[in-house]
């Protein structure tokens, strides 16, 4: 049976505020101990390794303690949190992450093939050409004079 493709890209764009909230979303649903801690920076790094590092307070010893996550880590924060606050993304898809200036950007791209519910479509036909002349309109005279091009030739006999 024939098929119709539908192609969806989703582009989330996350400032660095967002993704930090995601990674410590993400680590207090795991029992993590930097979601309990005080927030003291956080770096946003680019290059061969790219990755967000979070300085945190831990509860407690008060040690400070920096952890850098990669961008597989990220975008696995990305989807809990959107999981959490209910906002739908596509399960199936290709998912890149890219870190940009001031955050993330979270991509998905979904193929699907649906099937299709109409025979083919009929060869496109190419337009007809404009006529190059047009016949005049029955009952107008063919040498009266055209009133636009009369009166500059009028005001041009008059100023002479």
């Amino acid at each position: 049976m024939a098929k119709v493709a539908i192609n969806e890209v989703r582009r989330l764009m996350l400032p660095l505020d967002t993704a930090v909230d995601a990674l410590l979303q993400l680590d207090g649903d795991r029992g993590g101990v930097l979601s309990r801690g005080s927030l003291l920076g956080a770096q946003l790094e680019s290059g061969d390794e790219p990755g967000l590092t979070l300085s945190v307070r831990l509860a407690g010893p008060g040690e400070v303690q920096h952890r850098k996550f990669t961008l597989p880590e990220i975008a696995a924060a990305i989807i809990n949190y959107c999981w959490r606050c209910r906002i739908p993304l596509p399960r199936h898809g290709t998912k890149t992450l890219e870190v940009v200036s001031g955050g993330f950007t979270f991509t998905i791209e979904t193929a699907n093939q649906l099937p299709r519910r109409h025979g083919a479509l009929p060869a496109q036909r190419k337009a007809p050409e404009p006529a190059a002349m047009q016949e005049p309109v029955k009952g107008s005279a063919p040498d009266e004079p055209d009133t636009a091009t009369a009166a500059p030739a009028a005001e041009s006999a008059a100023s002479a």
